[in-house]
């Protein structure tokens, strides 16, 4: 599954794409597996103009209220994971409640 990233700080995004082992999303929509990296600014760098290919991370989610989870598997063919700034999180803005 494909995973854009725009949590800037987090330690697995690498010029907006996701490169973490796998990618918990979990109640609230907000993915768990963020880890703010201090050495990373908190701005943006043209992420889109850098190359991006298929990321390929498993990706388990525990939203039962989302409509592409599927025993805990998300369905989507890929998700958005922006930066949450009120609660500090990085949130899959790909959820959409059933």
């Amino acid at each position: 599954m494909n995973i854009r990233c725009r949590k800037i700080n987090c330690k697995f995004n690498h010029a907006g794409t996701c490169h973490a082992r796998e990618v918990h999303v979990c109640r609230g929509a907000y993915c768990a597996t963020y880890q703010k990296d201090q050495r990373k600014l908190d701005l943006e760098l043209a992420s889109e103009l850098a190359p991006t290919k298929p990321n390929n991370v498993p990706l388990s989610c525990t939203v039962c209220a989302c409509l592409y989870n599927h025993d805990c598997r998300c369905a989507a063919n890929g998700i958005a994971v922006v930066d949450n700034e009120a609660s500090n999180h990085a949130d899959c803005a790909t959820f959409i409640e059933r």
